[in-house]
């Protein structure tokens, strides 16, 4: 095993575990989720340190990689809005109009280019900011929220047309 790798990794990456962890329950809200997702950062970065590679603030790739690592957890998992929190007691025509509702709401996402599907459902659902959207979009800020104006726009011009 690669001892300066090791060193390394001990010494600047690990005192970061309390810190990720706490990011990443703060995202997902579980923390068995927490743990999941601290655990695949962890495993990311040892696999770049490994590599020889030194990073400039350990600390700060470690928060971006856990928090990278729940965006796309949510978002892969469809975790947005979860059913269980919803609490409202409804009638049955309630019930069904809100179904109707989310079925022509998730249609119209899915008439979106992927790109703007991801950032309004990352603005809508994760509350992220335009620089956290143009991350996970590999984009800049500006770019990011074009893209999300457009995706907003197009989102009105689809229930706008009735």
């Amino acid at each position: 095993m690669n001892s300066p790798a090791r060193k390394y990794f001990t010494e600047a990456v690990l005192p970061c575990h309390a810190r990720m962890y706490a990011a990443a329950l703060a995202i997902t809200g579980s923390p068995d989720d927490a743990s999941d997702a601290v655990q695949t950062a962890m495993l990311r970065v040892w696999e770049t340190v490994s590599k020889g590679m030194v990073l400039e603030s350990p600390v700060s790739y470690c928060l971006s990689a856990v928090r990278n690592i729940c965006f796309t957890e949510i978002l892969r998992n469809k975790r947005l809005v979860p059913i269980d929190g919803i609490t409202e007691e409804a009638s049955e025509s309630n019930r069904t109009e809100k179904a109707v509702e989310l079925t022509e709401v998730t249609d119209a996402l899915g008439r979106l280019s992927e790109t703007e599907r991801r950032a309004v459902e990352m603005s809508a659902y994760s509350g992220c900011s335009a620089d956290q959207i143009a991350q996970a979009l590999g984009t800049n800020a500006v770019n990011a929220r074009q893209i999300l104006s457009r995706g907003r726009k197009r989102l009105r011009s689809f229930f706008n047309k009735g």
